[in-house]
């Protein structure tokens, strides 16, 4: 049973880790064009597209049965979006919301470039757990020692942490710019796609950056 106990969980860690790329990305694409392609209008392809990611946060609020300020932070701007959507009979206002629930994103990005001046940049912290995984305790102490003893690695993990702060208000920025300029069948597509199409770049950098300058645990 120990032999084939590992693959098992390494399918399970695969499938939860594809989870969200299929609420977020996959279902609501689909949703969306298959019901235009059916003769549905853009409000309500739109709608139901919408519906999916909310009622997934539904779930998992209803799941943990924790307060999570950031899911209910999204679901008051769908309702917003939804509302506003409603009263002026628009669906680009729909689009609107959900580039403004990106933005979210760019906030990340400004606290991202803003803590490169200012002590530890909080990429450190957002990476804090990953190499606790990874290193176990021990390991996480003599990481983050390498903070104050080594210079090469303080500058490394600042430059790390402005590419991961740009390339989140990018994504943000592009985003905003789609759902305000491009039509409204192509808009969904382009906002999609917009963060798969920088963050690919961005890992293959953080990879191959972090290997380089040694920032590793």
């Amino acid at each position: 049973m120990t032999v084939h106990a590992a693959p098992r969980e390494g399918r399970a860690r695969r499938s939860t880790a594809a989870l969200p790329l299929l609420l977020d990305l996959v279902l609501p694409l689909g949703a969306y064009y298959g019901l235009r392609l059916a003769g549905v209008d853009q409000w309500w392809s739109l709608l139901w597209s919408a519906a999916i990611p909310a009622v997934a946060v539904v779930v998992r609020l209803v799941r943990t049965r924790r307060l999570d300020l950031l899911a209910l932070l999204i679901l008051t701007m769908i309702g917003l979006g939804l509302v506003l959507s409603s009263l002026t009979g628009d669906p680009r206002a729909l689009l609107i919301r959900e580039a403004w629930t990106g933005m979210l994103g760019g906030l990340i990005g400004v606290w991202l470039l803003a803590s490169v001046g200012f002590g530890r940049p909080a990429l450190m912290l957002l990476f804090r757990s990953f190499v606790q995984v990874k290193a176990g305790e021990a390991g996480l102490r003599a990481w983050e020692e390498r903070w104050e003893e080594d210079a090469a690695f303080r500058r490394g993990v600042r430059v790390l942490t402005a590419v991961w702060g740009a390339a989140s208000l990018l994504n943000a920025f592009a985003q905003l710019a789609f759902a305000y300029l491009l039509p409204v069948d192509a808009a969904p597509a382009a906002m999609h796609a917009c963060w798969p199409v920088i963050a690919v770049p961005l890992f293959l950098f953080h990879l191959a950056y972090t290997k380089r300058r040694g920032l590793r645990a």
